[in-house]
């Protein structure tokens, strides 16, 4: 297992900062590599900015493991069967086919039909740290904020249309496609449906495009809001088909209707038993901390909250002996 950031913010300061903690990849955020985001034409990632972002990061003596966040604004037409849609997938390929040829290996992305939500960003955790939180009595009678109502059928209709045009470029360029799950796992929410709440729904999605190219980003905490301690089992069932391309090892406290982030040490996971678990289905891939508890005497990139994150997980992943 590897030892990773995410970061939105590549500057040198915080590289720096990711190998002096211990770290050794990075999962970039939502880079600022468009080749001309004012365009729906040009809303893909350019090939030469993927190349300087990587060189940048390894000049560092990191490595780019892998792009997340893609823009959902980019493929909101995809998502919802809108006029435009199809240029919005032929961007998207475009994208996959650069990330590709820049010898990134993984792209995240997912089907949000709107957004995460959250109901607070003021919840307090342990010592008074402001986490996230999810109460689903409060988003039931939500307003319609896409640009339409949007059930799970059309939904699944639209999210075959784009996987199957997607996962022959994917395999073709080499890029692991790293489905997320929605945040929260609950449908559906302000008149759009959300598909990926259940271990059957990425199974379907698996099984829809089959190729080595499909896969999950297997975010833990999203599990663990779906299954709470069924968490573990999630884990094997797509670990064993070695489809999780990449983790974000987070802990929450509940699960549905209501929950809320926790620092990685206390939540309701036993975090030790689930790196055992990924170590057990032989997982190998970059691991990063998400949703980190704010403390008010830390700074933007969130440093101490990275800092106490990334050390408790790789002295996890050395009690399991994963560390890669």
């Amino acid at each position: 297992m590897k030892l990773a950031l995410g970061m939105h913010d590549i500057q040198e300061e915080n590289l720096a900062f990711a190998v002096q903690i211990g770290v050794t990849d990075i999962v970039a955020a939502a880079p600022e590599v468009a080749a001309d985001p004012t365009t729906p034409a040009g809303r893909y990632y350019d090939y030469e900015k993927l190349v300087q972002l990587r060189t940048q990061i390894e000049n560092a003596g990191l490595r780019l493991a892998a792009i997340q966040n893609f823009p959902l604004p980019w493929y909101e037409k995809a998502r919802y069967g809108l006029p435009g849609a199809q240029q919005e997938i032929d961007n998207f390929c475009k994208t996959i086919e650069n990330v590709g040829r820049a010898g990134i290996p993984i792209l995240h992305y997912n089907w949000h039909a709107v957004k995460v939500w959250r109901t607070s960003r003021h919840t307090r955790g342990r010592g008074g740290a402001l986490v996230t939180s999810y109460d689903h009595r409060l988003m039931e009678n939500a307003p319609l904020i896409g640009p339409k109502e949007i059930g799970e059928e059309e939904l699944w209709g639209t999210f075959e249309a784009f996987i199957k045009a997607i996962m022959p470029v994917a395999e073709s360029a080499g890029v692991k496609m790293a489905l997320h799950p929605d945040d929260p796992p609950v449908s559906p929410i302000a008149g759009a449906a959300c598909l990926f709440r259940s271990i059957e729904a990425f199974q379907r999605a698996l099984d829809m495009a089959p190729s080595p190219s499909n896969g999950l980003l297997f975010c833990q905490g999203c599990f663990a809001e779906m299954y709470g301690q069924g968490v573990f089992d999630a884990i094997r069932h797509f670990g064993r088909q070695g489809k999780i391309f990449y983790v974000h090892f987070r802990n929450v406290v509940g699960k549905m209707p209501a929950f809320r982030e926790a620092f990685i040490d206390n939540g309701d996971i036993d975090m030790l038993e689930a790196m055992r678990v990924y170590k057990e289905v032989g997982f190998d891939g970059p691991m990063i901390p998400d949703h980190l508890p704010h403390m008010p005497s830390d700074d933007a990139y969130a440093k101490q909250a990275r800092a106490h994150a990334i050390g408790y997980m790789k002295a996890l992943m050395q009690a399991v002996g994963g560390l890669g």
